[in-house]
């Protein structure tokens, strides 16, 4: 009897006792742990700077949207109307400055005499309307017209043909 006593006390220490753990494993485990520990601190710090700049950002962005409300529409009503219809006149103005070639001053300064219908479509871009004429020296029109300098005026452009083949023009920009 004692001698099973003896064995199962033997049994259960064997049973429920821990491995032991020797210094160098210990040091090897608290080593990873501060490494760790280590890169954790860096990539909080960096975390840090980062949240700093977008807070810097935000302040930047928050100070020009203010600045940008104070100056977007007056509070009188007839300012508003001024700059409602000068940003109308301006916006149009864009419009046909981006819709073609003919806009700008170069290109009519390198249009010419006996150009083809399609070199001065080529040249000068699609015409706003082509109309025919009741001048027997001109068949056809073309027109070109839009306000160029945002001005509220229109200028206009026209080049005319006979027998395919352009006779005379006049410049927007004269």
């Amino acid at each position: 009897m004692k001698y099973c006593f003896y064995l199962s006390l033997l049994f259960t220490n064997y049973i429920w006792a821990q491995p032991t753990i020797s210094n160098q494993d210990l040091l090897n485990k608290i080593e990873k742990l501060e490494q760790r520990i280590l890169q954790l601190e860096k990539a909080n710090n960096q975390t840090q700077k980062d949240l700093n700049q977008v807070s810097i950002k935000a302040e930047e962005a928050k100070s020009a949207s203010a600045s940008a409300s104070a100056l977007s529409l007056p509070k009188n009503e007839e300012e508003k109307k001024s700059f409602m219809s000068r940003l109308r006149i301006e916006l149009k103005s864009e419009e046909t400055k981006s819709r073609g070639p003919w806009t700008q001053k170069e290109t009519w300064d390198s249009m010419r005499r006996n150009l083809t219908e399609f070199k001065v479509r080529k040249l000068l871009g699609n015409p706003n309307k082509i109309k025919g004429s009741l001048d027997p020296r001109i068949e056809r029109v073309y027109h070109y017209h839009g306000d160029l300098n945002a001005d509220g005026i229109e200028e206009f452009g026209l080049v005319n043909f006979f027998n395919g083949k352009s006779v005379s023009f006049e410049s927007p920009h004269n």
